[in-house]
């Protein structure tokens, strides 16, 4: 208990700003799903802990019966606890009947209540655990609050927040797999190795791929400590070889094959002239747009590989920029229905490590509005990514290539035509603010706005509290201290 409360009392600054986080998280929660996939992952842990199996009961029609999940089992587990802690909702359970229904994916109310938070939980750690990152690279605490702004208000991760796809759960195994290695290397216990054989062993669970990616940077990560002690490099190998086999053996249950993930023929065919520049740069899916801060992740790392912390530097930017090739050349990125290039966004607390370091070591002429201006820019993209509903009609209509070099896919140009009306007029309205309290609005006469504000205010409240803890100097100075 005395090193918990230690460490909280070193992180305390950190913690508040992740408390902020929760609580914006929890004012823009929309409560019901965004996807068909999101519906699976849900009703694959229903099937677990109310007919222990993993077969749905009734199946799903969705232009033909779904029978199980195809997304990994880990995306489901995370579930499984709250259904356990909290039975009292059982009775809340939707009926489904087996019959395509739109409204499936907003009829949900237990998983408004106890599946929707989790999101929240996740993405609010993902970024407490970003600030912990930067520290351990030695950064002042001012950079791990860029880092933290950066990744969860600047970026991506804010919409992610909301569900219901299974990339932020890779996010939280990458980010908090590189603190544990940077733990270990530095003289950590042996606690921190086997932190970093769950991440790995949970990443595989939720994305294979992806998963897998995590092996090589954790044993780079801990070159020098492998050397000195080799039988420790069987540790993260195990875990990726145990969560190999659990997942061959859930593919066999479910769908009668091991090496039958459900998905059909996959292939990373997508042509790099083609893939590269829509998902970096295009208004609808490119990066740059929705997370325009990663520019400073380039100068975070220059700043680390000169100071010979290379090996940091080169997993923090490798890894993602190893995602972002494998991403840009599967043909399966290509018609989705999401906010922005949702398969890199494993790579965004890492991006945003080096970005918040980028941010203190920028050129003078640029320190003082630049990193300021480009957090703006990612809430900017944000803000209609949370406010309107992402099947109201724009997933639709720029679900392709074709439709993404358009000005108006960019959402705080295209998204605002699909929204028609504040209070929804029933319960799978996708033209409405698509906020869980605007929505309650419809049966609680605008009462259901009260938490709203109110969550609104502690978060504003909380960060500023941590930049008034920041020693009373403000986030945006120049490097000389004026």
């Amino acid at each position: 208990m005395s090193t918990i409360r230690a460490a909280v009392s070193i992180h305390r600054v950190e913690l508040v700003a992740a408390f902020g986080l929760v609580c914006l998280y929890l004012a823009v929660m929309n409560g019901h799903f965004l996807s068909i996939d999101g519906l699976m992952m849900w009703r694959q842990a229903l099937s677990i802990v109310h007919h222990h199996s993993f077969s749905f009961v009734p199946q799903i029609w969705w232009g033909g019966f779904i029978t199980t999940s195809n997304r990994g089992i880990g995306a489901s587990l995370e579930y499984i606890p709250v259904l356990f802690v909290f039975p009292w909702l059982g009775p809340y359970t939707p009926t489904l009947s087996p019959k395509y229904d739109f409204g499936l994916l907003y009829s949900d109310r237990l998983y408004a209540v106890a599946g929707a938070p989790i999101w929240v939980l996740v993405t609010a750690t993902t970024a407490f655990v970003v600030g912990l990152v930067t520290r351990a690279l030695g950064a002042e605490r001012r950079a791990a609050l860029w880092a933290m702004a950066l990744y969860g208000l600047g970026s991506p991760a804010l919409a992610a927040s909301r569900g219901d796809f299974p990339q932020p759960l890779v996010a939280i195994t990458w980010i908090t797999a590189v603190y544990a290695s940077l733990r270990l290397s530095q003289g950590g216990g042996r606690r921190w190795l086997w932190v970093c054989a769950a991440c790995i062993f949970y990443g595989v669970l939720v994305r294979p791929l992806e998963g897998s990616l995590l092996v090589p940077a954790v044993v780079t990560l801990l070159t020098s400590e492998f050397r000195l002690k080799p039988w420790r490099i069987l540790v993260p190998l195990g875990a990726w070889m145990s969560a190999v086999v659990v997942t061959l053996l859930v593919n066999w249950a479910r769908f009668g094959s091991p090496f039958d993930f459900g998905y059909g023929s996959l292939s990373w065919t997508t042509p790099p002239w083609v893939g590269f520049p829509y998902a970096l740069l295009s208004p609808g899916r490119g990066e740059l747009w929705a997370f325009p801060g990663m520019v400073l992740a380039v100068f975070g790392t220059i700043f680390l590989w000169s100071r010979g912390q290379r090996l940091a530097a080169l997993v923090l930017a490798g890894l993602p920029a190893i995602l972002f090739v494998e991403s840009c050349s599967f043909v399966g990125w290509i018609p989705g229905w999401d906010w922005g290039f949702r398969l890199f966004q494993p790579g965004l607390p890492l991006v945003a490590v080096l970005a918040g370091i980028g941010a203190l070591h920028l050129p003078r002429r640029l320190s003082a509005w630049l990193p300021g201006l480009l957090l703006v820019g990612g809430l900017l993209w944000n803000i209609p990514a949370v406010t309107t509903d992402l099947l109201g009609g724009y997933a639709s209509t720029y679900d392709n290539i074709g439709s993404w070099s358009k000005l108006d896919a960019y959402p705080p140009i295209g998204a605002w035509k699909f929204l028609h009306h504040i209070r929804p007029q029933s319960a799978a309205d996708a033209s409405t603010v698509d906020i869980i309290w605007f929505r309650a609005a419809r049966i609680t006469h605008w009462a259901s706005l009260l938490p709203f504000v109110l969550l609104l205010v502690a978060s504003a409240a909380l960060w500023a509290s941590t930049v008034r803890a920041e020693l009373g100097r403000p986030l945006f100075r120049l490097r000389d201290g004026r």
